[in-house]
């Protein structure tokens, strides 16, 4: 029996997490089924309420959009309007309190890409279309029954067309430049106080963001937004925030976590903190701000945090970032946000589906409380994208033929060891159907052929793999959504469904969705993490520092925040690491 919809409301901080978030978004609307044909497809296994909500414009158009804020810095939604085009909104303008001549200056309107232009096009003719239908259903009294396309028929008419390409890869300078819905009015928040990529006063110290949180405007704002979205929740089970925890954001993220932590109590709240492989500022001034802000929130978001999970596409961090993240199957671009964006927002919608199921769902709290037990209240990402299932294999035989390893690469820096144990997992495995779970009518040969569904097996093999560890199991048979805007980041063994072939797919054929595999863990390698956090910090003097010093930040305010770091570590500490 499907469960309560118990809501999530999402909070991004920042221009990379933003970047991030307009990924997730983007797949889950991709997945939306808008007419479902009976018999089409199997049962509804995802609950997009638990994220989404439904609307009405003022002309009584239903809307569904996601519960979500978004804070980013003037200049940095190129094309989009804050408010949104869903809802009648006026547009606010600036105060300008100024008694001279005045010079008007007309500007030229940012450029729209292939993708976006066609998005226009597309919501165009959509209300074109809706409102000719009104106006002959205003002048027609027939019975439209007779005259309407059967279903299936239009639905393979529309599956035979050929999906468009875009190649994005140049075009893409904003996150809002591939962002696919709508956004409710809400959502957006320009932080006008700083403009995005600005060499003048960059927004890059953890204390900028604080004294920023504390001017009453920015509070009202959050209180304005954030109650409008929790008020009409039935069931609000917590918040899942994203934080760019290496600039400015890492302030004004933790500032939030401690509202919610005081106005919230009890409600979960999972934060996945985010950083990409490469930074605009690469000054040694730069690069030691990343240090003191990344030191600076991982202490503060975890303790503010039901459970905090820093993640990027680069396996080192800090002052000099390291080689990216290497998949076997795909073939991306370390330097374009678009692309390791795309990563993380995968493995993240896909590690995000326990409390997002329609049946049987955790919570927000539950699944982080089993990961935080013995203060470890860091967890680690891995990910296998795509799940190598080859095309005409079954689940079974896969399991078997990994003979020990382990297919996935961990998104959390400094922690790739692929033989730690960890001390508790939760693993989701999508996109694998359920006749290729054996092959049918085959006399079982191993314990594996005998189970009845995705998740049972994905249990026993845990239970094999991990039989020390806490291990948490689902399997969900819908795909991950890899259509466009998503970048064309798989290599050419992998066939339009996502599944390895061997054959070579064409190159006018994009890969529409893949089976993936991730695993949320608490693991002895976060302790080398926080070592190499507290190492890195302990070369620096706050006080030379000055920004941080007249910010507020004492230095011995910051020395502690080295030793909770220090002793956050030892939380992780095993008989296994000190042999290493």
């Amino acid at each position: 029996m499907a469960a309560p919809t118990r809501e999530v409301i999402t909070l991004q901080c920042g221009h990379y997490s933003n970047f991030v978030g307009t990924h997730i978004w983007n797949i889950q609307e991709s997945s939306f089924c808008y007419e479902p044909i009976p018999g089409s497809s199997p049962s509804k296994q995802i609950d997009h309420d638990v994220l989404y909500r439904e609307g009405l414009t003022i002309t009584g158009t239903p809307t569904y959009t996601p519960r979500l804020i978004a804070w980013d810095l003037k200049g940095s939604l190129n094309t989009l309007r804050a408010e949104g085009v869903l809802y009648d909104v006026p547009v606010q303008e600036e105060d300008i309190k100024w008694e001279g001549d005045v010079t008007l200056h007309k500007g030229t309107p940012p450029h729209k890409n292939e993708f976006l232009a066609d998005l226009d096009a597309q919501d165009e003719l959509l209300y074109t279309q809706a409102s000719s239908k009104e106006e002959d259903q205003s002048s027609q009294d027939t019975d439209t029954m007779e005259t309407e396309e059967n279903p299936a028929d239009a639905a393979e008419k529309k599956e035979q067309k050929p999906k468009k390409m875009y190649y994005l890869d140049e075009s893409v300078v904003v996150w809002s430049d591939y962002l696919y819905g709508h956004m409710h009015p809400k959502t957006v928040s320009v932080i006008r106080e700083f403009s995005h990529e600005s060499d003048v006063e960059p927004f890059e110290l953890y204390t900028q963001g604080k004294t920023l949180m504390q001017k009453p405007s920015m509070e009202d704002d959050l209180e304005d937004r954030l109650h409008f979205f929790a008020e009409e929740c039935d069931h609000l089970q917590g918040f899942q925030v994203l934080v760019d925890f290496y600039n400015g954001f890492s302030g004004v993220g933790c500032s939030l976590l401690e509202y919610l932590e005081d106005e919230y109590s009890g409600k979960g709240i999972l934060t996945v903190g985010v950083a990409p492989t490469t930074f605009s500022r690469e000054t040694p001034a730069a690069e030691s701000h990343r240090v003191i802000n990344s030191a600076l929130a991982f202490q503060k978001l975890s303790s503010h945090s039901s459970l905090f999970l820093p993640i990027s596409a680069s396996r080192t961090l800090w002052r000099k970032p390291g080689p990216p993240v290497g998949f076997p199957h795909i073939s991306y671009n370390s330097s374009l946000n678009y692309h390791t964006s795309a990563i993380l927002a995968s493995s993240l919608e896909t590690m995000m589906l326990p409390y997002r199921t329609v049946e049987n769902p955790l919570t927000v709290n539950i699944l982080s409380e089993a990961l935080s037990t013995m203060g470890r209240k860091i967890g680690s990402l891995q990910s296998s994208l795509p799940f190598p299932f080859q095309l005409g294999n079954t689940l079974a035989s896969e399991f078997n033929s990994l003979d020990g390893n382990v297919p996935w690469r961990s998104l959390t820096p400094y922690t790739h060891n692929p033989s730690a144990v960890p001390f508790a997992q939760s693993v989701v495995l999508r996109g694998i159907p359920k006749d290729k779970l054996v092959v049918p009518g085959k006399h079982p040969t191993n314990n594996l052929e005998l189970c009845k569904t995705g998740s049972e097996m994905l249990s026993l093999y845990l239970s094999g793999q991990y039989p020390r560890s806490l291990n948490s199991a689902l399997c969900v048979y819908q795909a991950s959504k890899t259509v466009a805007p998503y970048p064309h980041i798989f290599n050419e063994n992998v066939n339009h469904e996502g599944y390895l072939s061997n054959e070579t797919r064409s190159q006018t054929l994009g890969v529409s969705s893949v089976p993936m595999m991730t695993s949320l863990q608490s693991s002895p390698t976060t302790g080398h993490l926080l070592a190499e956090l507290v190492k890195q910090s302990q070369r620096l003097d706050i006080r030379k520092f000055h920004g941080y010093v007249e910010g507020g930040l004492e230095p011995d305010e910051f020395k502690e925040t080295m030793d909770n770091l220090q002793a956050m570590s030892e939380c992780y500490t095993t008989d296994m690491m000190e042999a290493e």
